[in-house]
């Protein structure tokens, strides 16, 4: 008999897009599953698509809970997973038709896999491809948590979970940091220290929607921005004591993610705040490390140069760039 797989999808106020979502997990190559629809408080008809989805599909159970985020409600999907593997998936993403096959085929074949994964595609809402996958070698590859972290702080790698596939017994020892964005990186940065190496099947398992309104699509929001800031240093000083030979890298990631915060934080915001205190004071202290980190593309070491100089005025010039563009700016 087959393992069973749990997928585990937080639902909010997902009217639009759940059946899509739903369809193609309950379409899946592989049959041996059982569908977590966790609604977290939706005040469209969401929870009552649920229902209807539980009432219709016995692989398929509908639970219902207070508002407190996709991270409470994965939590609640963790603890009634009762698969021998679980996943997850975004209700306003969806997955290819066989990407539970392929990830249990790396299981099925290696026999100390722990965590595997596949490859995810961003599309805009009409189905138009943003961009590729990482990788597409149609391979499984093998890398130690060292090689795969590096990864992810060159920005090579993939944190989402929702293109991968985790043992139970493994995952139902984690918890979500509930009330928090950028979770995902949080919380697997701090399973690397668990698990030895990971499994990465490359091929597009996996599509992200680009929707107006997501919790870190195409908006502002301070949380996410600030959780982003506080994961680059936990991740530092992760490679300050486990991985030293990173370092670089380390900081790298640290640089990056002060220049994706302070580009994407209005202006007025930045004001008395502290967080944009500290990222301004630290990019003035680190311009050493801006100028010779060989890991930073030209364009964001000048941007980070120029920011470090005159933090105000060029934030200033980039929203008056991105307006003419086209593109909206929050000042």
């Amino acid at each position: 008999m087959s393992a069973l797989v749990s997928v585990i999808i937080p639902v909010y106020n997902s009217t639009a897009y759940l059946k899509r979502c739903v369809d193609a997990v309950l379409s899946q190559t592989y049959k041996e599953l059982e569908v977590l629809l966790i609604d977290d408080g939706s005040t469209d008809d969401s929870l009552a698509i649920c229902r209807e989805y539980e009432k219709n599909d016995p692989r398929v159970k509908a639970f219902h809970k207070e508002n407190g985020g996709s991270s409470s409600a994965r939590n609640v999907g963790i603890k009634e997973a009762g698969g021998e593997y679980i996943c997850f998936c975004d209700s306003d993403d969806y997955y290819e038709p066989d990407i539970i096959e392929n990830l249990m085929k790396v299981f099925t074949e290696k026999e100390d896999a722990v965590v595997a994964q596949c490859m995810a595609v961003c599309r805009y809402e009409d189905g138009t491809l943003e961009s590729g996958p990482l990788k597409d070698s149609g391979k499984i590859v093998r890398e130690t948590s060292e090689e795969y972290f590096r990864e992810l702080l060159l920005h090579l790698g993939d944190s989402s979970f929702c293109t991968k596939m985790i043992k139970a017994d493994f995952m139902k020892r984690f918890a979500f940091n509930e009330g928090r964005l950028n979770e995902d990186f949080e919380l697997l940065v701090y399973m690397l220290q668990e698990f030895d190496h990971i499994y990465t099947y490359e091929i597009t398992g996996y599509n992200i929607i680009l929707r107006f309104g997501s919790n870190t699509r195409n908006v502002y929001r301070n949380l996410f921005y600030d959780c982003m800031i506080e994961n680059s240093d936990m991740a530092a000083a992760l490679v300050e004591a486990k991985y030293p030979a990173l370092k670089e890298e380390a900081r790298k990631f640290q640089l990056y993610q002060r220049l994706d915060y302070t580009l994407h934080t209005p202006l007025s915001k930045m004001k008395n705040n502290p967080v944009s205190d500290k990222v301004l004071k630290e990019l003035k202290l680190w311009r050493k490390d801006i100028k010779s980190n060989r890991f930073l593309a030209k364009k964001d070491r000048r941007n980070l140069l120029i920011l470090s100089h005159v933090p105000h005025f060029s934030k200033w010039v980039h929203n008056r760039i991105m307006f003419l563009k086209g593109k909206p700016v929050e000042n």
